[in-house]
């Protein structure tokens, strides 16, 4: 059943049109890399959605081609996306990138965590707030252990635990 909800969330981000897209929803992956020791994430958000938040948030016009808008939009996630260890200290994350394409847009992100995922608190609340139906569906993999969250308004912490 989660498998058949991810493959249709994902089948409707893409398939819409940017100009025209009725929906709000990201999907965000969040891999624990054991030899690393960190968790990879790939956030894929629609560009046009996160032009307006920024806009708002600057009080003046950004866009996705703009100089500063990596500086800005990682400015903005640092308030919005934010893992806590099991002792409620907060992991920083490395912005490694962004990558548009067509409607959609993947931000990179890194946290190194040496002591994994388990007992964790993720905020999640990317575009809420500006979009009265965003959702955010994030998929977390830790070795065999697969975990679905789903973030909106009124929930945007969650604890993972295994």
């Amino acid at each position: 059943m989660k498998k058949l909800i991810f493959l249709l969330a994902m089948l409707l981000l893409f398939v819409q049109s940017a100009s025209s897209h009725k929906f709000y929803t990201s999907m965000t992956q969040m891999q624990y890399n054991k030899s690393s020791k960190s968790v990879e994430i790939i956030m894929n958000v629609f560009w046009d959605d996160v032009e307006v938040a920024l806009s708002k948030l600057q009080k003046k016009t950004i866009k996705v081609e703009d100089a500063n808008f990596d500086s800005y939009l990682k400015s903005y996630l640092q308030q919005s996306f934010l893992l806590r260890n099991n002792s409620k200290q907060l992991k920083p994350f490395n912005f490694v990138g962004k990558e548009v394409k067509g409607e959609t847009m993947s931000v990179y992100l890194e946290i190194p965590m040496p002591e994994g995922l388990n007992n964790v608190e993720l905020t999640h609340s990317v575009l809420i707030g500006y979009f009265d139906a965003q959702t955010n569906i994030v998929n977390v993999i830790s070795g065999n252990k697969h975990k679905t969250l789903l973030f909106k308004e009124g929930t945007t912490k969650q604890k993972i635990s295994w």
